[in-house]
Formats: C-alpha cells, structure tokens, sequence
C-alpha cells in the first residue's frame, strides 16, 4: 500500500499551502468540523522514531511561524501531537484552530496539544 502523505505532489486534490526541499505544508483532507486544519508533511517518507531531532526543530519553528499568520484571524491555534494520528508511519504535525465538532473537541482536550497565539510577538534580548 502507498503512503497517501507520500503522493501529496502528484495528488491534484492536495492544497499545498507551502513546499521548500525538506516539507510541505498542506490542508488536511478531513478537517474535523475545524474551519482551518493544516499539517507539516516530510517530503521524505520517514517515520516518527527515525527523523533527526533536530530537522523537526528546525521544522517546527517554520511551521509555527506559518501558522501564526495562517490562523491570524484566531487568538490562538492548537499544535497538536500525533497520538491520534491516521498516517502515524510518516512523520507529519497537525495545527488546528479551535472551531470543532463536539466529538473532535473532546478528543483535542485530550490529545497532547500547545496552545499558541497568534498575537505575541517574542523577541530574543
């Protein structure tokens, strides 16, 4: 069986918000009664134990980037862990904004998640 999260370029019904060499960020296909639902996919097919803690820092710290302007319109978005992920062979992290049906807000209250918001500017001293 192919990897879905491995045929996001080839697949004409994928929104690619933003691709470089090593990721992409795309709309996820189901979006859980969530107005914006976005992931970060590895272009590389590698797996959650396998990936370089440091490519996900670097990673991450994009991603988070992009969602503070992607959710501009929210206070805040939901960085969400992959506990319950569809696709867990392929590392990839999904971001959220808070609008959800009842079953998917209960699960996102349990689910690992950070809060972040979209309006705090840090600025290193």
């Amino acid at each position: 069986m192919k990897c879905r999260l491995c045929e996001i370029p080839s697949d004409p019904t994928e929104n690619i918000l933003f691709e470089n060499s090593l990721y992409y960020i795309v709309e996820t296909k189901k979006m859980k009664g969530h107005h914006k639902r976005i992931m970060v996919v590895t272009k590389k097919h590698i797996s959650y134990e396998a990936i370089n803690p440091q490519l996900v820092q670097k990673i991450m710290i994009k991603f988070i980037s992009f969602c503070k302007t992607y959710f501009d319109e929210q206070p805040t978005f939901a960085l969400v862990e992959s506990t319950h992920a569809t696709l867990p062979d392929h590392w990839h992290k999904v971001a959220c904004d808070w609008f959800a049906t009842p079953e998917e807000l209960e699960q996102l209250h349990f689910t690992p998640h950070i809060a972040i918001s979209t309006n705090v500017q840090w600025k290193p001293q």
